[in-house]
């Protein structure tokens, strides 16, 4: 799929279903058709390091396997696999006649007022909001499935320094010391996890990590009645697979990047007494480094969106500032874990 062929469809509203008003969103991996009803969600074809969309035929395996996942948690907002086909030079999604060139995953639209990260910006996210928020994650992570033998901590390691691919970026907005911060904590995040090897071992052994969600960031829920959690990761399923304290400290990160550290605490408090995985004072360095993780990898995502082709001043200059966001909790929480932990860089 490329972009011309993408506004051909989106010009002449060539898609299974009558739309009035359309709206493009793009990722650093996906482009996104909002219509009145329907989303249509189509995949770049792009490699990274932690994805690979390469041909057609991977495109639509992660678009059947997205549907799939998805389905776990939101059975009726992921509706679908739709082929896009090419006629005569004419494009479409859906339609009977034609060669196939691409696919798109059909999604019940949302309403977007109500998406997390709005919310937060607003200020109107109460407290009772986390605790419902905690029982729909607790009700999925008591069904999931385990995962026997979960990451070891290189592997986590190797995950953790891939912000390194990003480190040129970061320095020429935030400056020298930023590049040298990002080395220093690279450097001590080794020591830590080499150091915590044994306790990530045994938590694995104790069915700890499960198959769960691996993106649990405040864009990827709806505040709805029933709180919605969609677009889990289902490119790779290595971060996918992961311990719960991984999870859980993805989505406290965020709301604390709001400066809401009342509502992590709320959400937190709640699901631990539902799911008590917090044993001993090591789970809890495991659990701020995992925010710490989690901002590394927020680092990365809007390094990589930041520096995309054809990107407007306005939407990068969106990126830095959410870079300076997440940059400023990076450093807060690496201060944190260096000043309660014995390990010297």
């Amino acid at each position: 799929m490329t972009r011309d062929q993408l506004s051909y469809i989106i010009n002449n509203k060539t898609l299974p279903y009558p739309a009035d008003g359309i709206k493009l969103i793009e990722t650093h991996i996906s482009w996104v058709i909002l219509t009145d009803q329907y989303v249509y969600k189509i995949k770049k074809p792009i490699e990274f390091s932690f994805l690979n969309f390469s041909s057609i035929e991977k495109r639509k395996e992660y678009c059947e396997k997205e549907v799939k996942l998805n389905s776990r948690l939101v059975p009726k907002m992921y509706l679908r696999v739709l082929p896009i086909k090419e006629s005569n030079g004419n494009y479409n999604i859906g339609g009977k006649e034609g060669t196939v060139i691409d696919y798109a995953v059909l999604m019940k639209r949302m309403d977007e007022r109500k998406q997390l990260d709005l919310l937060l910006e607003y200020g109107t996210v109460k407290s009772a909001s986390m605790i419902k928020l905690a029982d729909v994650l607790v009700s999925f992570h008591q069904g999931a499935e385990i995962v026997p033998e979960g990451e070891d901590w290189k592997e986590l390691y190797t995950e953790f320094e891939d912000v390194a691919g990003v480190q040129n970026f970061l320095e020429k907005y935030f400056g020298k010391e930023t590049r040298q911060l990002l080395e220093e904590v690279n450097q001590w995040a080794y020591q830590f996890l080499e150091g915590s090897k044994e306790r990530i071992a045994e938590r694995n052994r104790k069915g700890f990590v499960i198959d769960g969600h691996g993106d649990l960031h405040t864009r990827n829920i709806f505040l709805l009645k029933d709180p919605v959690i969609f677009d889990c990761i289902e490119f790779n399923d290595d971060l996918r697979k992961l311990d719960l304290l991984n999870e859980v400290a993805f989505l406290c990160m965020d709301l604390e990047r709001f400066g809401r550290f009342d509502l992590s605490k709320t959400f937190t408090e709640r699901y631990f007494s539902k799911i008590p995985c917090i044993e001993n004072a090591a789970d809890e360095q495991l659990f701020r480094f995992y925010k710490l993780y989690r901002a590394n990898v927020r680092l990365k995502v809007h390094a990589i969106n930041a520096q995309a082709d054809n990107i407007t001043e306005t939407k990068q200059q969106r990126e830095i500032a959410l870079l300076s966001q997440y940059l400023e909790l990076y450093k807060h929480y690496y201060m944190d874990l260096k000043k309660e932990n014995r390990l010297k860089v």
